[in-house]
């Protein structure tokens, strides 16, 4: 017995539908809550709301636009908000609404060399462009990242600037004028399973970042020990 035979049966031959389109998604047996979602989006903040009156970084209304994307996703991680590894920054720059970033540094073991950490981006937000270079007697890290939630773009070593229009997504602007990007190779990684999920840092060295979609990203990422010290942003003016 097929939904719509089962809903006939249940209501005495009644399929109740509070609109003709609802009962037309009940005949050809879509998900009307799978529908519903895929048309919904996650609210997008002018770059002024994460700023106080005299020009300071809101952490506070970062977080809480953090708040909704985790609710948006359905983000079951108990008490992020409450832990005090949960951080958000926006590397100075100025333009958290379109580069910034939050996250968690699970473990960060320089003995062993391993790293976990949770990313956070709003939707179209971009972390920096970097590259990870040898530093405190450790290699220059490696990454993989798996993405849990929402989708991202992931950019690499190659691709050319001379071919933004032919991109899957816009660039931040702030960037672009800053010169500060250079990898324009572009996979972009969506959540589920397999490799249309996952990605691995192109080589070592490479300079790379990762941009949301429009619904934001929560990303896993496994990694060798990370150093500030051996963090190099392709702009010169962020900081960590």
């Amino acid at each position: 017995m097929n939904r719509r035979d089962l809903l006939t049966s249940v209501l005495g031959g009644t399929v109740l539908a509070a609109t003709a389109f609802e009962a037309e998604l009940f005949a050809q047996e879509i998900p009307l809550r799978r529908t519903r979602s895929q048309r919904r989006t996650l609210k997008k903040y002018p770059n002024e709301h994460f700023y106080k009156a005299d020009g300071s970084f809101n952490l506070k209304a970062a977080q809480d636009a953090y708040v909704e994307l985790f609710r948006f996703h359905g983000y079951s991680l108990p008490d992020v908000v409450k832990d005090e590894r949960f951080w958000a920054v926006d590397f100075g720059l100025g333009d958290f609404a379109s580069v910034g970033m939050g996250g968690i540094f699970w473990l960060n073991d320089k003995e062993h060399g391993y790293f976990g950490h949770e990313i956070y981006l709003l939707p179209f937000q971009m972390i920096p462009e970097h590259a990870h270079v040898e530093a405190e007697g450790k290699p220059a890290k490696h990454e993989y990242w798996q993405v849990r939630h929402g989708s991202i773009y992931n950019f690499g070593k190659g691709g050319s600037k001379d071919n933004l229009d032919k991109l899957p997504v816009k660039l931040p602007k702030s960037q672009l004028d800053a010169n500060a990007i250079t990898a324009f190779n572009c996979v972009e990684l969506k959540a589920g399973t397999g490799k249309g999920s996952e990605a691995v840092l192109s080589g070592i060295g490479d300079f790379h970042f990762m941009l949301a979609g429009e619904n934001g990203a929560i990303v896993t990422e496994y990694a060798s020990f990370h150093s500030n010290e051996g963090l190099k942003f392709q702009n010169k003016k962020a900081k960590l």
